[in-house]
């Protein structure tokens, strides 16, 4: 509710109508004035019942006026309010009587908005009361906290001036919903390492591609997840499709991402005493990024020619996720998984632990009081 004030004097301000009847062409209206009472300071409003006509210009103005000193004997005038009618102006009248115990008189023209009680309360209290209060009720904090983003986000003079609060009267709330976000995905690691279905771990990544950037010693950003990389025949079938096509956020270099799943063995049976080979699995999946990186590369003028992405490609950059390191138990398996994954050339593997460990290292870093475990 909004309340349109306009002082007339330092002792008196007028208010906006209170309408209590209208139809198309009549209505009647309360018109209150805040007046400064030395005589009875609480006894702060005053008005007039005015009924009122809409004129040519579709302007409310004054019906016609009759002082009560013209009545002639056994004459009289009569003015009925139905309840609801009565309801409205005491709610109304009320409202202004406490914005006077709050603010008086105010300057000038001004607006007021009233809020429901228990936000007025909710507002005095202090931050360690807040905080509480928050902590108790931490489904309706965050919905209102959603709805006073979107609100800022749509009102630049709201986020001007949020803007201008110092660090030390407002921590950053990017690096707090940042700090959030990396802790949620480690959590979401937690709570689903053993998932074995490669479309889960497409649409979780797709929906948190910083995860994949650990992977990369630069900047990187998504470009298409299940990119098409070439490949089709006369029929319109084999073509290729590349879990992520991903590019170098400096020099728009392209990079392809194959990914398998937490539970893909990284590693086959042992061949020898201490030896073992990449698995099956996992040689198919570099095989298989390394042919995308291929038609990438045949077919790279006529896949980007309509895009707005310009990119580049030289030696095309090929990452591939798979496996969990703690499987890797056995003497010889670490050193076998290393000198082969060292050893090749334009493919980089990395696996799923690994990429959310060094996530858990840099939350670690900005929060070091932090407890994060995986």
């Amino acid at each position: 509710m909004e309340i349109h004030v306009a002082s007339t004097s330092s002792r008196t301000a007028e208010c906006d109508p209170i309408v209590l009847r209208e139809t198309e062409r009549v209505r009647l209206v309360f018109l209150p004035e805040l007046v400064k009472n030395e005589a009875n300071p609480q006894a702060c409003v005053r008005g007039t019942f005015v009924y009122q006509r809409k004129n040519a210009n579709a302007e409310w103005v004054k019906s016609t006026e009759y002082s009560l000193s013209s009545l002639k004997s056994g004459e009289g005038y009569q003015l009925e309010l139905r309840s609801s009618e009565l309801f409205h102006l005491g709610q109304s009248v009320r409202s202004l009587y406490e914005l006077f115990g709050q603010r008086g008189i105010p300057r000038g023209k001004s607006v007021f908005v009233k809020i429901e009680a228990g936000l007025a309360r909710l507002f005095k209290l202090e931050q360690s009361e807040l905080r509480e209060f928050f902590e108790e009720h931490s489904g309706d904090a965050t919905t209102i906290l959603s709805r006073l983003l979107g609100w800022l986000a749509e009102s630049p003079e709201a986020l001007a001036r949020f803007s201008e609060l110092s660090p030390s009267e407002l921590p950053s709330v990017s690096a707090l919903l940042g700090l959030s976000s990396l802790k949620s995905a480690l959590q979401y690691w937690s709570d689903n390492e053993t998932n074995d279905d490669e479309e889960f771990w497409q649409k979780a990544f797709a929906e948190r591609a910083y995860i994949l950037s650990q992977a990369f010693a630069y900047p990187v950003i998504v470009v298409k997840d299940k990119a098409y990389v070439g490949g089709k025949q006369f029929d319109y079938r084999h073509g290729k499709i590349a879990d992520f096509l991903m590019a170098a956020e400096s020099t728009n270099a392209a990079l392809l991402v194959e990914l398998k799943t937490p539970k893909t063995p990284i590693l086959g049976p042992k061949y020898r005493d201490g030896v073992y080979p990449f698995s099956y699995e996992l040689t198919s999946a570099i095989a298989q990024v390394l042919n995308y990186q291929r038609n990438l590369s045949l077919y790279f003028h006529s896949l980007t020619a309509d895009t707005e992405k310009r990119l580049t490609i030289g030696q095309t950059r090929c990452l591939v996720v798979a496996g969990n390191s703690s499987e890797l138990s056995a003497p010889g398996m670490k050193e076998s998984f290393e000198l082969q994954r060292d050893r090749l050339q334009g493919v980089t593997v990395v696996t799923y632990d690994e990429l959310f460990l060094k996530l858990k290292r840099f939350v670690e870093i900005v929060e070091p009081s932090g407890k994060t475990e995986l």
